[in-house]
């Protein structure tokens, strides 16, 4: 596996990544590329809904990688559009637009 997950651990974290298997010394790990905390802000918004940030998890570490054991995982979840392009916009070197929208030229 290769790809964007959000990975719950057990100790209520949530993270993430680009999500792959490693094997290290014989030893399953699974490894998080570039990983994010998700979290989930306290104030509501006027409609009722939460707010969620990203901030970055373990910036220190080589490689910008983090291992994990697979027994100290919960759950693997697919996140949602919104949370991809917030994502993407931090971590990617390449500029996105805000708008999405295209203007031809007259």
């Amino acid at each position: 596996m290769s790809n964007l997950q959000i990975v719950k651990l057990s100790s209520g974290e949530e993270l993430l990544g680009k999500v792959s298997d490693l094997e290290l010394d014989g030893r399953q790990l699974i490894q998080i590329e570039q990983p994010a905390v998700v979290m989930i802000q306290s104030h509501p918004t006027e409609e009722g809904k939460f707010n969620v940030a990203l901030a970055p998890y373990a910036p220190y570490a080589d490689k910008n990688l983090v291992s994990i054991m697979p027994q100290h995982v919960v759950a693997l979840m697919a996140p949602v559009n919104n949370i991809i392009e917030e994502y993407n916009r931090i971590y990617s070197k390449i500029a996105m637009p805000k708008e999405k929208k295209i203007e031809l030229a007259k």
